[in-house]
């Protein structure tokens, strides 16, 4: 590979060098500075969904609920708390954590409170409607948003959908179009974050490693370059983004560690294309999300055996080494979920060989495309 050449698995490539083009007037950022009480009414209603609710309704039936399943779903209520707020900084996944605290006080008291037990399903819907209140909150766009440590969703304003998910250290191009592939920048290498338009009436094409690519139309667009990588997305308000994107980098911590040659990114990126692809069939077990929903099932199912064999005394051992095995199960496949999305977050980081050239021309003052026009600041 020269200074100037792509290996073929991730052609085609943009233009190398584009034309110097002139900023133009933008429309000015559309976001408020900030929002009254973001912080406290995104953690009251996320409280009120993963602690309040289902704990409230496990109390109401706990009258006629044995105290080794009312236990129980206290402790599940306890470890979605936990989890919560060790997850604090990623709000999306919040409603996943109130339906695990939701789900096991719904059961014990279908089983045994009934009638209490059909208002608790209630909470199975509840929770986490609370917890997606609470998210979009938390996240919704504001200029102060740039100074907390919160992972942001920002929709593309573009066919197909998608979002950008602005985090701590990194921007991931999380897209729904053409499967869910995912991309991502590491903020300590960003470079230019630039807003602007997109100036012609068909739009365009903007590639993306690996023969992918974002469709383009005329309207707003953000340009985002970290290291050599460089990316042309629609955002409903690019000069936000942008400016939420350059303040973030003066903070990031650098995320530079993956494959050092050609053959160790070789198998990264092909690691990472059969665990993303793989959904179907007898290999439907590879992908993430699959892994994690059925760990959390098996460990709540494990657990609940688990102690239904304490709370009676069980003495048939085959009961005790199923809730085992299933509980085993359940820890095996969550712990396992960790290590596959960590080393997924390398690869999506990893786009680009290492020694690779630029990604089309990364001049802040040059077009990478013919129809952009920058925005001035």
């Amino acid at each position: 590979m020269t200074q100037r050449e792509h290996v073929p698995e991730v052609l085609p490539a943009p233009p190398a060098s584009g034309t110097a083009v002139q900023p133009v007037p933008g429309p000015g950022a559309t976001a408020p500075d900030a929002v009254p009480g973001r912080r406290a009414t995104a953690f009251l209603l996320a409280a009120l969904g993963i602690v309040l609710v289902p704990a409230g309704l496990l109390l109401l039936g706990s009258s006629t609920v044995p105290g080794y399943f009312t236990g129980w779903a206290a402790g599940w209520i306890v470890v979605a708390a936990a989890a919560w707020l060790a997850d604090s900084r990623t709000p999306r996944r919040w409603p996943g954590w109130a339906l695990l605290a939701a789900v096991p006080q719904a059961i014990v008291n279908v089983v045994f409170a009934a009638p209490i037990g059909l208002i608790s399903l209630v909470a199975v819907i509840a929770s986490p409607a609370l917890a997606v209140l609470a998210h979009r909150r938390f996240a919704r766009l504001a200029e102060d948003l740039a100074e907390l440590d919160v992972e942001i969703p920002v929709p593309l304003d573009a066919l197909g959908g998608g979002r950008l998910l602005i985090g701590r250290d990194r921007i991931v191009l999380d897209r729904t179009a053409g499967g869910r592939g995912r991309h991502a920048l590491p903020l300590a290498e960003l470079a230019l974050a630039q807003a602007g338009e997109i100036s012609g009436e068909s739009g365009g094409w903007w590639p993306l490693p690996g023969g992918t690519g974002i469709r383009l139309r005329r309207g707003p667009a953000l340009r985002l370059v970290a290291g050599r990588q460089q990316w042309l997305v629609h955002v409903t308000d690019p000069q936000l983004v942008a400016a939420i994107a350059r303040r973030r980098a003066t903070a990031a911590w650098p995320l530079r560690t993956g494959p050092q040659d050609l053959a160790a990114w070789q198998r990264l990126r092909g690691w990472a294309a059969r665990i993303t692809t793989a959904r179907r069939g007898s290999q439907a077990w590879a992908y993430p999300g699959f892994r994690i929903l059925l760990g959390g099932v098996l460990a709540v199912f494990g657990s609940m055996l688990l102690t239904t064999a304490i709370g009676r005394g069980v003495g048939d051992p085959s009961l005790w080494i199923i809730a085992v095995a299933v509980l085993g199960a359940g820890a095996f496949l969550t712990v396992d979920w960790f290590r596959v999305r960590g080393r997924l977050d390398q690869a999506e980081l990893h786009q680009l060989p290492p020694g690779s050239p630029p990604w089309g021309d990364l001049r802040p003052d040059h077009a990478p495309l013919p129809e952009w026009r920058p925005f001035v600041r």
